[in-house]
């Protein structure tokens, strides 16, 4: 496996993203041999076993404080390595000093990098006593399934307890081809009523299609599979009255926005606080803008009300 892996994990209180008291580690294990929990949990307290060490693949660490032999830290004076809020995608991520780190990007958003492209390593001191522990050299780099596993405390009063999620690694996605690509793209806006008061998540679904007849489907797969990049919202209201005014007035101009790994595009939209000189229920467009391969595109125009 080359290349840099985005192992990304958000966390959610009452329907709201929040940041834990301590997100103490991110630990990898193959799934194959740790497939069920009780393979890595103690019993006992509910986090890794501490025969678990012999099986770690990869640790993901922060600094902090003392809390006691056998006990993660608890967080403090940084909950992460680093609080790199630009950082938007695994490609621009620059390994350093804090290459084993685990980064906060937002709220109640954590990330770490796995880095295939350098000799990355991580301190392991889960069940060591205070600014002690073992380096463990990162082993998750076969094409294979594996379990990520954040040892997290929710809130200061809370105990540790583990969060088990999976991912894949597959073989670089390198192809060759011998005419240039015929791509199109196809967008649909999901959420299409809105109700004033609300904020929520604006959604843009995006399916690629590679039309070059000559390339072998495994090929097309291939380039289906990439992700889009660079992508940005603007929002219009439109106005009833367009004789004494704009026919469309600017709520947002193009402004960044997120995407998933199905490449759909995510944009956050306040109908309360993005909505502050102009009359609220109404008729509005979303348009996208974004990057795939060398090529950009721009969404059509989607319609959308708020009542």
């Amino acid at each position: 496996m080359g290349g840099k892996v985005a192992i990304r994990t958000l966390f959610i209180n009452n329907g709201e993203f929040i940041d834990p008291y301590d997100v103490s580690s991110c630990t990898i294990f193959a799934k194959l041999s740790n497939d069920s929990p009780s393979s890595i949990v103690d019993v006992d307290d509910g986090i890794i076993k501490s025969d678990a060490t012999s099986v770690v693949l990869m640790n993901f660490g922060v600094s902090g404080g003392a809390v006691g032999a056998g006990l993660p830290h608890d967080g403090t004076p940084g909950k992460t390595t680093s609080e790199n809020l630009p950082w938007v995608a695994p490609t621009l991520y620059t390994p350093g000093s804090q290459a084993s780190g685990i980064y906060r990007v937002g709220l109640g958003d954590y990330v770490a990098v796995l880095d295939g492209d350098s000799s990355l390593s991580g301190g392991y001191d889960n069940r060591y006593a205070f600014q002690e522990g073992i380096t463990i050299a990162n082993a998750a780099s076969a094409v294979q399934d594996y379990i990520d596993v954040w040892t997290v405390k929710l809130s200061q009063g809370s105990e540790y307890q583990l969060f088990i999620n999976n991912f894949s690694l597959y073989n670089d996605t390198f192809t060759t081809i011998t005419e240039p690509l015929l791509i199109t793209t196809q967008n649909r806006l999901v959420n299409k009523k809105l109700r004033y008061g609300e904020k929520l998540d604006m959604k843009i679904t995006t399916e690629i299609t590679v039309q070059n007849s000559t390339l072998p489907e495994e090929t097309k797969n291939i380039l289906k599979d990439f992700s889009i990049s660079s992508a940005e919202i603007k929002i219009d209201r439109v106005n009833e009255d367009s004789v004494n005014q704009e026919a469309r007035t600017v709520i947002k101009a193009y402004t960044p926005a997120t995407t998933t790994t199905d490449n759909t595009i995510l944009y956050r939209f306040d109908t309360v606080n993005d909505l502050t000189d102009v009359v609220k229920p109404g008729t509005y467009i979303i348009t996208a803008k974004y990057s795939y391969l060398t090529q950009t595109f721009v969404t059509v125009p989607f319609y959308f009300t708020i009542t």
